[in-house]
């Protein structure tokens, strides 16, 4: 333990397990290894053990030329979403996309995907979950982009902005946004969704009310919200505070 006592890393500990939420930060995260992923560590951050969780979202560590060894995200729709490093090439559907940190890809369920880390070392989130199918809904569409080139939407209710890197219609069952918060930023009110969250603590750092606890959050942690958790951020720090925030939209949960 290098002169380090169990009671230095059990009061360093920043996690916390509740029935409404889940916070992990970088030293509670665990190597783990995922199917037809070669050169690549995968840390899990939700799955569907974590109830009622109907989404799953990983961060995924690239050694140089890791990737996948057969076509990956079969019966899943799929968001990906590089983080830093050299990036990542995507092949879907007889393209490839080439992302560079910042860059992100959606693909439908039912398109099947390569991926593939060209360069350096590099890392990224993978969110996954099962489409919601609605009769008399168009099935989504593939979405490609880096999160610079899509419109960062102010809104004085979180004091930042808000960049929707997906459509909002109803053919999208799952959002992904990236929320910017000014230094000193806090919502208007407490938000209670019926959906369910993850947010990716992009850079910066705040603090974060769940249910009845409030908790320092910074770049790398990661937070499960469950459907109608109580929750409000403010941004502390000398710099401005991002996140990368997954939710299910446009359906009623049945």
């Amino acid at each position: 333990m290098n002169g380090t006592t169990r009671a230095d890393y059990v009061s360093a500990n920043r996690g916390r397990v509740r029935d409404s939420y889940i916070l992990m930060c970088p030293d509670n995260l665990v190597e783990n290894s995922l199917p037809h992923l070669r050169g690549v560590v995968a840390r899990p951050l939700a799955t569907p053990r974590v109830r009622p969780a109907a989404f799953g979202e990983y961060l995924l560590e690239f050694e140089p030329g890791g990737g996948g060894t057969r076509p990956l995200g079969a019966g899943f729709e799929n968001f990906l979403y590089v983080l830093d490093g050299d990036g990542l090439d995507i092949r879907a559907g007889g393209e490839t996309h080439s992302l560079t940190p910042g860059g992100f890809a959606f693909l439908p369920q039912g398109t099947e995907f390569e991926i593939l880390a060209p360069g350096n070392a590099t890392r990224a989130l993978w969110v996954k979950r099962r489409y919601e199918e609605v009769d008399g809904v168009p099935a989504p569409e593939p979405v490609t982009g880096h999160v610079e080139e899509v419109e960062h939407i102010r809104d004085e209710s979180i004091g930042g902005t808000y960049a929707p890197l997906l459509p909002l219609d109803e053919r999208y069952d799952m959002a992904m946004n990236v929320m910017r918060f000014d230094i000193g930023a806090r919502f208007t009110m407490v938000e209670v969704h019926h959906q369910e969250h993850g947010l990716y603590m992009l850079e910066g750092q705040g603090v974060y009310y769940l249910g009845d606890d409030h908790l320092e959050v910074a770049e790398g942690d990661f937070v499960y919200m469950a459907p109608y958790c109580p929750q409000y951020f403010y941004a502390t720090g000398s710099t401005r505070a991002g996140y990368l925030l997954y939710k299910d939209i446009n359906r009623d949960g049945f």
